[in-house]
C-alpha cells in the first residue's frame, strides 16, 4: 500500500515543478480525494485464501484492513490533504459471482457476507468520525454505497431493472474483466435492463445511480470549503489497487 503514496508524492513533485509550489500546493489542499477500499480484499484474499484464513479471524482482518485505511488517511492528511470521501464495503455478498457458487444458499446472496459489510462499514465509519475530531482542518466523509445498491438488488423494478441474480455479460455467471467484451458469447443485447455487468461490476446505469445518490451529500459537505477560483478535482485513490486519475467536477 505504501508503493501508492510514494506515487502520489511523486506527482506532488511533478506538479510543483510544473505550475510553482505556491500553486502547487493550493491546488493539492483543494483537492477531493476519493478513496474506496475491502471488496478484493476480502473475497479474493480472505475468503478465497486459506492461508490468510489460518493467519487472521474475520474479526482481526477487519480491524488489520481499518488499520490500514487510517495510518493512510493519515499519511495522506500530513501531505497535506484535507478533503477526503471514504466509501465502504458494497453488499459483496450479492455479486453475481458469489451467488454462483453459493450452490447450498440455493444461488441466493451470500449472508454472512452481508454481515461483514455491516459490521465493517460501521466501524469504518466511527473511524472516520473519530479522525476528524483528532485532526485539525480534515473533511473526511463516509460515502456509503451499500445501503442504495441493496436497495436496487431488493426492488430493481423500482430502479427500471430486469434482471439482478446474473450479469449481462456472457453466461453472467464467471465472466470478468477482459472476457466481456462484444465477442462474448451471450452477452445481453441490452445492459440497462441489468444490474450487473460483469461477475463483479455493477452496469453504467447502477453506477450512476448509485453515484447520484451520494453526489448531493459529497457536493454539500464539501463546495464551501472549495476555492471559488479552481474547479474541484477528484484524485481517485484505490486502497491496494491505485488508481490517480484528475477529474474535474464543478
Amino acid at each position: 500500500m505504501w508503493k501508492e503514496l510514494e506515487y502520489y508524492k511523486e506527482y506532488q513533485n511533478k506538479l510543483r515543478a510544473y505550475v510553482g509550489k505556491d500553486k502547487a500546493n493550493e491546488i493539492l489542499s483543494e483537492a477531493l480525494y476519493l478513496m474506496s477500499l475491502g471488496t478484493n480484499d476480502f473475497l479474493e484474499n480472505y475468503y478465497l485464501s486459506p492461508k490468510r484464513q489460518s493467519q487472521f479471524t474475520i474479526q482481526q482482518y477487519e480491524d488489520f484492513l481499518i488499520g490500514l485505511a487510517e495510518n493512510f488517511i493519515r499519511e495522506l492528511y500530513s501531505l497535506g490533504v484535507q478533503k477526503i470521501s471514504l466509501t465502504g464495503l458494497p453488499p459483496m455478498g450479492c455479486l453475481p459471482l458469489e451467488r454462483t457458487i453459493n450452490i447450498l444458499g440455493q444461488n441466493k446472496c451470500v449472508k454472512k457476507y452481508s454481515n461483514v459489510v455491516l459490521e465493517f462499514n460501521g466501524t469504518l465509519n466511527d473511524v472516520v468520525k473519530r479522525l476528524i475530531k483528532e485532526l485539525p482542518g480534515l473533511r473526511l466523509l463516509f460515502a456509503d454505497a451499500y445501503k442504495i445498491l441493496d436497495q436496487i438488488i431488493k426492488k430493481p423494478s423500482l430502479y427500471g431493472f430486469d434482471v439482478v441474480g446474473k450479469a449481462c455479460c456472457s453466461t453472467g455467471k464467471f465472466q470478468l474483466s477482459y472476457l466481456c467484451n462484444e465477442l462474448s458469447p451471450f452477452t445481453c443485447s441490452d445492459a440497462n435492463k441489468y444490474v450487473f455487468w460483469d461477475a463483479f461490476h455493477p452496469t453504467e446505469k447502477t453506477n450512476h445511480i448509485i453515484v447520484n445518490s451520494f453526489l448531493d451529500k459529497l457536493l454539500a459537505y464539501f463546495r464551501g470549503l472549495l476555492s471559488s477560483k479552481n474547479n474541484m478535482m477528484a484524485f481517485f485513490i484505490y486502497l491496494f489497487g491505485f488508481r490517480f486519475c484528475p477529474y474535474s467536477v464543478i
